[in-house]
């Protein structure tokens, strides 16, 4: 049998043989490019940006540990230890004495100040000063903390004021951390709702933590500053009776007013203390209570507590 012819290809089929040369080509051309772009794009990597929240605390923090975490402009209640509570309950031996104390202390301290003279200082100050805080309880937006503290402590915000309600012997202090103050006047308004002269309530200031801070404390029948040192004996500064110009059971208002070394203490407008310390030149501002008596039954309220920044001096 004759072999088949060899198969020549048409110019048709080389035309279309070429095309499909020329289009493998250009596809590696074009793919090539496209992986040198590929390769030589940078890589972009997403930036991981953490959102912190910053509390409006101050409190709010503590200036010692304690058992919750801080949750406001005000901190959780921070205990002072046994042994400081007991120091502090030897200064009421002295309230026996406090009467004539006090008419000496004012004597002393300011003799040349009228009360006039001392009102119209007191409100330049404050025309010159800056609120930085202020808290009428109304309600609680301030995130103090509310609840049972260590177990003979109850913290509540209720009927606009803020109630420490004592079941054991005790003491603690509460912060506004947001700022330490070197010049400032600080006011509270505090009742000892019960408890008679084992209660107190106190402006505490100039705090630092694991240093020390000043306590201004007022019971019904004493008042006294004294040096809360972290470590080492308590020191009173100034002493004194203030029920000549209070009411017992009723509304009370501190106030303290820092310039420098300077402090000076009032209880309802009336200078019971002016002074000079350094000991503790700056630090936060709290308010604190205190139950002497073992069983408790001690409550306290305050209310309009606030701060004022001033210039430097």
């Amino acid at each position: 049998m004759p072999s088949p012819p060899a198969t020549t290809p048409s110019p048709a089929t080389g035309k279309i043989v070429l095309f499909v040369a020329i289009g493998l080509i250009g596809l590696l051309i074009v793919g090539g490019g496209i992986w040198l772009v590929l390769l030589n794009r940078p890589t972009i990597t997403a930036s991981t940006t953490t959102a912190t929240a910053t509390p409006r605390q101050a409190v709010n923090a503590t200036s010692l540990p304690t058992a919750t975490p801080v949750v406001g402009v005000a901190g959780q209640p921070t205990p002072l230890g046994a042994a400081a509570l007991a120091r502090t309950s030897q200064a009421q031996t002295a309230q026996a004495q406090a009467p004539t104390q006090t008419a000496q202390a004012q004597a002393l301290l300011a003799p040349t100040q009228t009360a006039q003279a001392v009102e119209a200082e007191v409100s330049g100050l404050f025309a010159s000063s800056r609120r930085v805080f202020y808290d009428e309880f109304v309600d609680n937006r301030n995130a103090w903390f509310t609840g049972v503290f260590q177990e003979i402590e109850l913290d509540l915000i209720e009927d606009g004021v803020f109630k420490v309600i004592w079941t054991g012997r005790g003491t603690s202090y509460e912060l506004y951390e947001l700022s330490s103050f070197t010049n400032f006047i600080s006011e509270v308004d505090c009742r000892i709702a019960r408890g008679g002269g084992d209660g107190s309530c106190s402006l505490v200031f100039s705090q630092q933590r694991n240093v020390g801070f000043y306590k201004f404390e007022f019971f019904i029948d004493y008042f006294r500053l004294f040096i809360v040192p972290a470590e080492g004996e308590l020191v009173t500064l100034v002493e004194g009776d203030p029920r000549l110009f209070t009411t017992i059971g009723e509304v009370n208002r501190l106030r303290v007013i820092k310039q420098g070394d300077r402090i000076r203490l009032f209880i309802n407008g009336v200078v019971v203390g002016d002074l000079r310390d350094a000991t503790y030149p700056s630090g936060r501002i709290g308010v604190s209570t205190t139950c002497y008596r073992e069983e408790g039954g001690v409550e306290v309220h305050f209310d309009n507590f606030g701060i004022w920044s001033l210039p430097d001096v």
